[in-house]
């Protein structure tokens, strides 16, 4: 069997293990899995073991975005 290949023709990387997302997202791997546990960002469970896929990866980037403030703006 072999993986389904991305535009680059290399394997595409279906699911990321908190080490490996975490890098991608330049964050601990311990807040991701802080956070998957609270079920405040989507994830992937397999078994016991915990996995991001790319899609989940962008969501969390997604939607940690924030517009920029005006200067002189009140939070």
């Amino acid at each position: 069997m072999s993986e389904p290949a991305s535009g680059t023709g290399s394997p595409a990387r279906l699911l990321h293990t908190p080490e490996q997302a975490a890098e991608l997202l330049q964050v601990p791997a311990s807040w991701l899995r802080k956070k998957a546990a609270a079920g405040l960002i989507p994830c992937t469970r397999v078994g016991r073991h915990l996995r991001f896929s790319t899609a989940d990866v962008e969501t969390v980037i997604r939607n940690g975005a924030r517009p920029a403030r005006r200067p002189g703006a009140r939070p």
